[in-house]
């Protein structure tokens, strides 16, 4: 059983877990970046990190020349991949299969929740989109928090609002950023979902278990 008796909240990333969005944001931030005549990184590398971090890196690293990135060539790079991404998104919605499913069953023992380190905006369409909207009981975007994964502050704020202590939670995350945020918090469980990076790297970021799907979260 992978979750035990005693946990009380099962708390999920979105992109990567429960849709699987990961080709759609490198597209996004491709598109983006090489029109503004900048280098993609590995996705692998960015991904569960929070758009405006990832400019403001790149920017630095790439076009050093300031040191530090002019705020509104961040705000207008950010803003053009999050708008670009939800039009992809929206487009074909990459809801992971028997995703509705998996959180209905939870939910019926579990307290849930949504952390997540994209736009409020692409978490709604999420949410209505997948049909899992009822079904959290708390909700957190990235906009919601001012430090973004790994800083352990989205974690921490969910389990404030859930009422829960971490001792009592477990974390679904698919990239080694978000583990790392999680376990930061002091969350007891940290599960890994394979896709996004390859289990090697999740167990090597500190997941304690890794599965293939969200249906093993159930049937494990």
């Amino acid at each position: 059983m992978i979750f035990e008796p005693d946990i009380r909240a099962v708390v999920f990333d979105m992109d990567g877990v429960l849709w699987h969005s990961s080709a759609i944001h490198a597209a996004a931030y491709r598109g983006v970046l090489e029109g503004a005549g900048l280098v993609m990184p590995r996705y692998e590398a960015i991904a569960g990190r929070r758009t405006d971090e990832v400019m403001r890196e790149i920017l630095a690293v790439q076009r050093p020349a300031r040191k530090d990135p002019d705020a509104r060539t961040i705000a207008l790079l950010t803003d053009a991949k999050q708008i670009r991404a939800r039009e992809l998104l929206r487009d074909k919605p990459p809801v992971a299969p028997e995703c509705e499913a998996v959180i209905r069953e939870l939910a019926r023992s579990k307290s849930l929740a949504l952390a997540s380190s994209a736009s409020a905006d692409t978490v709604k369409l999420f949410l209505e989109v997948s049909g899992t909207g009822s079904l959290f009981r708390v909700v957190v975007s990235g906009h919601d928090v001012v430090a973004a994964k790994p800083d352990p502050a989205i974690y921490a704020e969910v389990l404030r609002r859930l009422g829960c202590q971490p001792a009592a939670a477990a974390v679904v995350e698919d990239a080694p950023y978000g583990i790392q945020a999680a376990l930061a918090a002091g969350v007891r469980v940290v599960i890994g979902v394979e896709g996004t990076v390859s289990r090697e790297e999740l167990l090597r970021a500190g997941a304690q278990r890794v599965v293939r799907t969200l249906r093993d979260l159930i049937t494990q």
